[in-house]
């Protein structure tokens, strides 16, 4: 009777791991809501930035052309490939997010990834859509960047070689300026 219940608990194990990892955590970024507005006519402008190995930045500005209120925000998109086909998986940062965002950066670039941990060590900053962008130690390859468009899945991950790093930093403030220019 107990190697019955265990080989069932055994089989259960897997389904449960592989639930979880399709599972979409709720956003509560104010681009995606807007976005997401029923009964108006909504304008959609999307502006190229540029792109780091596999990983692009982009502005979007919404128009609600009815009530003419705007928005803007950063989007962050990543791509995984497989033999089935592509996936593509995109992160928003709204706004009033890229100020805290880009201070977040400036200090893992000048401090953190100039140092050496005497533990494994990660650091990284969330939006309010789970974009995390951050770095951790790796005994191996020293500090490792990375950018995750989406929470619930690892196949919006990508890695950021140290030296393409200030890019992406250059990235996100002409985001920032462009976004102040259109919305204003």
């Amino acid at each position: 009777m107990k190697k019955t219940i265990l080989l069932i608990l055994l089989a259960l194990v897997p389904m449960f791991i592989f639930a979880q990892e399709g599972k979409e955590t709720e956003s509560k970024s104010k681009a995606v809501e807007f976005s997401k507005k029923d009964g108006t006519l909504l304008r959609k402008e999307f502006y190229d930035i540029g792109s780091v190995k596999g990983i692009e930045f982009q502005v979007l500005i919404m128009t609600d052309e009815l009530s003419k209120e705007k928005l803007g925000a950063l989007r962050i998109k990543t791509s995984y490939y497989s033999s089935v086909g592509t996936d593509d998986y995109v992160g928003t940062l709204d706004f009033d997010e890229i100020d805290a965002c880009l201070k977040s950066l400036e200090y893992i670039q000048n401090t953190i990834i100039t140092s050496t941990p005497a533990t494994y060590t990660e650091c990284g900053y969330s939006t309010k859509d789970n974009v995390e962008i951050g770095t951790y130690s790796s005994e191996k390859k020293g500090w490792v960047v990375y950018i995750q468009t989406k929470g619930y899945t690892t196949r919006s991950l990508k890695f950021v070689d140290l030296k393409e790093f200030p890019k992406v930093i250059k990235y996100i403030t002409s985001a920032k300026s462009k976004i102040q220019e259109l919305v204003n």
